[in-house]
């Protein structure tokens, strides 16, 4: 018995060579959650790009797995992802988005669910979409790649102001919340340092 119940946990832990990882069994209630995913806006066509998971702070609570439905005589996909917690209801909880291609994650801005035990958000044939923007630190032309001139959009940012093309998030390179000289230096160091 208590070897299947540790080949049981393990399971848990590293299903799938997941990015994050959950010990489900560690909580005793859950709720689900179906979505899809947009990117800056528009849909994401290949979901097994990207893994998806729930957060209340910074403890993992779910790990999403892209399932089929039909709707309207047509296959669609959807991500179907059961939060865990141990509270019956009031946790705030929040998503994230990992990019198996680059290995990058971002936060689903504008969406979390309040935890409440049993409920479900969403349906497979109307799932919940969650946005999020891809974009790499400090590339803030959106060029793929941070170089000199990202450094030289930051500096231009802080003289005159946002213009076309100016990726704010990818700005704030230092974390500080605010785009400064000091993020200009600091992808100009991370530009000498690569």
């Amino acid at each position: 018995m208590a070897l299947w119940c540790a080949t049981a946990i393990m399971c848990s832990l590293h299903a799938q060579d997941n990015h994050w990882s959950i010990d489900s069994y560690a909580f005793q209630y859950d709720m689900t959650i179906y979505a899809t995913l947009t990117a800056d806006g528009e849909a994401v066509d290949d979901l097994s790009a990207y893994e998806v998971a729930a957060f209340c702070g910074e403890e993992c609570r779910g790990i999403g797995v892209v399932r089929t439905a039909e709707k309207g005589g047509q296959t669609v996909k959807y991500i179907y992802l059961r939060i865990r917690s141990n509270q019956q209801e009031g946790e705030t909880i929040t998503f994230k988005v990992y990019s198996k291609g680059n290995e990058r994650e971002t936060d689903v801005e504008d969406f979390s669910v309040i935890f409440k035990s049993l409920e479900a958000v969403g349906l497979p044939s109307s799932p919940v979409v969650l946005d999020f923007i891809p974009y790499i630190l400090g590339d803030v032309d959106n060029s793929g790649e941070v170089d000199i001139f990202d450094a030289v959009a930051v500096v231009e940012y802080y003289l005159n102001g946002a213009y076309d093309g100016f990726n704010l998030k990818a700005a704030d390179f230092n974390g500080d919340g605010n785009v400064d000289i000091f993020d200009a230096v600091a992808i100009v160091d991370h530009y000498q340092n690569q």
